[in-house]
């Protein structure tokens, strides 16, 4: 906590006739994280050749297509399910042909199923329509067979039947309404032959789908549907059994391929960070310091014995002192707080050798939490929820352990404040009542805000050490000097408003704000001379920029420091917003409890009111927690900027 891991970097040197092997070795281990070669040896060439690139391409093509049938299929996929070693150039060859082999077989069976999948709509449509004439004894044929009449069946949406039945009373016709089917409404429409253009508008605005019976008796016709239907049915179960019999038997070949071809493109990717020095292959990156007897003994082993391995430690490397050569971030933390680490990189990476304050975020973050959201009851339900979801779902065991820690913060604090599920004389308050001391839990919040602005400020002053930068760590806004005077107008506005006094002189108070003021903002001012002195180029037309910048920075200092002080009154705020929601909630449920049946709904009330709380002040109080820590506390002390630590592996 507080410090990434430790790394180093390791600069492999191998036979080129060796290299496929350390690169899956270095794959299956995931601990080195691959730096371009060009930044580890200048005279380093880089390795891959134009052919490896088009096997590259080739690779990735094989995993997008056995991504895309896989997809078609809906087969699932678990890259760690499937047991396979590294791909070479000649085995992926048979690859293809594999894979060629079952797209052949496996596409025209899925549109088999598609086509008769989508025929069927059809097919039961019409065989409704025939029913529906049968049932009303109607002979479309009979109908049209003296020429003067056109017959036609068919569909029309419901919502286009009164406009259609409208249009159509200036013509002669009768509109037989057959019953409600897929669809819309089944109606036979007759006409006049002279009429049919008109009447072909008409049908055309009401979106008339027409379903032509033929001249065949409607008896004879509707057996022919009916019979058809069934084989279409018959047809489409086999398809679907052959289909699904064929995909579980493709799924093993498959999913390896697939992952075959996963592997061989990250192999492939990661010979883009080699390079050549001569007729050796040079592999470097960053490995964690305590594992470099691991990759060392493995690397060995896959050469056997072959390899050469220097290690350089970060602090003897004059890039990195001069801030040119960046090392990437690996986290160390423990279970309980792996949940903030996602919060700590959506403001950024911290840089190497910057504090990393997730357990500063974890602690501070679970603090404010169970002041807003300070009930034990509810804490419970919260803690409960967290751990089914850890026990159950471990895609989303980050959120578990969350929601299980935002819990017990809350039983915490709802027992501070004697509070289970809003009410507050089921066990008595081991603090205080916030809503029956609002000016108590106000001036708490500040104090808090106060404390933890105290310590980003520390935080940055470490930071500034560790990056060599003693001006700002000292005489900076946020530096020792600026937290001299945070910490002065701290302890005289506390006493200002306790008891009305400020407890010093005027002139004292001049002094130690003052003073301390003047050197932020001529310090500088006074570098860029002693810079000049040691013989530094330095133009004097910037004094009066530096002086102006200073000022500006220093009165927005003084603002800000008083804007996120205050901003932490918001605590008090959303913790009395808890309290007066459970009050609204109690109120309606006492209103409802004189209704008939006043107990079911009373309890009803209470239990869907406690839901909605759960999940509306929860989620407040969530981005209100991180609103002030990125806010008023980040902003202090964090850089960021640095990368992620991502070791080769697939």
């Amino acid at each position: 906590m507080f410090r990434p891991v430790q790394l180093v970097r390791a600069d492999i040197y191998v036979l080129e006739a060796r290299v496929e092997r350390v690169t899956w070795t270095l794959a299956r281990l995931g601990l080195l994280h691959l730096v371009d070669v060009r930044e580890a040896i200048a005279r380093a060439q880089p390795v891959l050749d134009v052919s490896q690139v088009e096997m590259e391409r080739r690779y990735a093509a094989i995993v997008e297509r056995g991504k895309r049938l896989m997809e078609l299929l809906g087969l699932g996929y678990d890259p760690f399910g499937v047991s396979v070693e590294s791909v070479s150039e000649q085995e992926f060859e048979n690859l293809e042909k594999e894979l060629e082999a079952l797209e052949k077989v496996l596409p025209p069976l899925y549109e088999r199923v598609r086509r008769l999948r989508e025929s069927r709509p059809a097919a039961k449509r019409r065989t409704e329509l025939l029913r529906m004439l049968s049932e009303a004894a109607i002979e479309p044929a009979i109908l049209a067979r003296s020429g003067r009449l056109v017959v036609q069946t068919g569909i029309i949406p419901a919502e286009r039947l009164g406009s259609a039945e409208q249009q159509f009373q200036p013509l002669p016709h009768l509109l037989e309404l057959l019953g409600e089917t897929e669809g819309g409404v089944a109606v036979l429409i007759a006409f006049l032959a002279a009429d049919r253009e008109k009447a072909q508008v008409i049908l055309q605005s009401a979106r008339f789908e027409e379903e032509s019976v033929g001249g065949e008796p409607i008896a004879k016709l509707l057996d022919a549907a009916s019979a058809g239907e069934k084989e279409l049915g018959a047809q489409l179960d086999a398809a679907r059994e052959t289909l699904l019999r064929s995909a579980e038997q493709a799924r093993p070949a498959l999913s390896a391929i697939r992952r075959k071809a996963e592997i061989a493109l990250g192999l492939t990717r990661a010979r883009r960070h080699f390079g050549r020095v001569g007729h050796t292959i040079l592999i470097s990156g960053w490995v964690p310091k305590a594992k470099i007897a691991t990759l060392r003994d493995e690397v060995a082993r896959a050469t056997e014995g072959a390899a050469y391995m220097e290690i350089v430690d970060p602090t003897e490397m004059r890039e990195v002192g001069a801030g040119t050569l960046r090392i990437p971030i690996l986290f160390s933390n423990p279970l309980f707080l792996k949940p903030f680490e996602r919060l700590t990189e959506a403001y950024g990476v911290p840089r190497y050798g910057e504090v990393e304050p997730t357990a500063f975020l974890a602690i501070s973050f679970l603090i404010m939490f169970g002041v807003m959201f300070g009930d034990a009851g509810q804490g419970f339900v919260l803690a409960l929820a967290g751990y089914a979801i850890f026990r159950t779902s471990y895609r989303y065991t980050d959120l578990g352990v969350l929601l299980i820690e935002c819990g017990i913060a809350s039983i915490i604090f709802g027992c501070l404040y004697g509070s289970v599920f809003g009410l507050d004389n089921v066990i008595p308050a081991l603090w205080f009542n916030p809503m029956r001391n609002v000016t108590r839990a106000l001036i708490i919040a500040i104090a808090f805000g106060a404390i933890l602005i105290s310590v980003s400020l520390i935080l940055n002053v470490i930071n500034s050490l560790r990056a060599h930068d003693t001006g700002a760590a000292i005489f900076g806004e946020h530096g020792l000097v600026g937290a001299f005077i945070y910490w002065v107008c701290l302890a005289v506005g506390s006493r200002l408003m306790l008891t009305g006094e400020a407890g010093v002189e005027g002139w004292v108070l001049a002094l130690l704000i003052g003073l301390p003021a003047l050197s932020i903002v001529f310090h500088r001012p006074v570098e860029e001379i002693f810079r000049r002195k040691r013989g530094e180029a330095v133009a004097w037309g910037r004094m009066p920029g530096l002086l102006v910048e200073a000022l500006v920075g220093l009165g927005d200092a003084f603002l800000s420091y008083l804007a996120n002080t205050v901003s932490f009154i918001r605590i008090a705020a959303f913790a009395l917003a808890h309290i007066g929601l459970f009050i609204a909630v109690f109120a309606l449920a006492d209103s409802l409890s004189r209704l008939a049946g006043g107990g079911l709904w009373y309890w009803l009330t209470m239990v869907v009111g406690n839901i909605f709380i759960i999940v509306l002040e929860g989620m407040m109080a969530s981005i209100q927690a991180i609103r002030l820590e990125y806010y008023e506390l980040f902003g202090k002390f964090f850089k960021g900027g640095g990368e992620e630590f991502r070791p080769l592996h697939v």
